[in-house]
């Protein structure tokens, strides 16, 4: 199922909606914040902190780097 979403990830990207690159760095903190918690308070019994530390910053890296787009103008 992954392999065949691959394709269609370009037109996943632009339907994101268009942020500034602060709000994208916000939600990127988020979100690697929310991970953290969520690993503490569930997951730290299988896996220790580093790894939800490593997921977490991965995601946020990815939203930083696909989430800002430029504005486009329009005619």
């Amino acid at each position: 199922m992954i392999v065949r979403m691959i394709p269609r990830l370009p037109g996943l990207l632009r339907m994101m909606p268009r942020l500034s690159a602060g709000t994208w760095r916000f939600w990127g903190i988020m979100v690697f914040i929310g991970v953290n918690i969520l690993w503490v308070g569930v997951l730290e019994k299988f896996a220790p902190i580093w790894v939800g530390i490593i997921i977490g910053a991965v995601i946020m890296i990815a939203i930083m780097k696909y989430g800002p787009q430029p504005m486009e103008e329009e005619e």
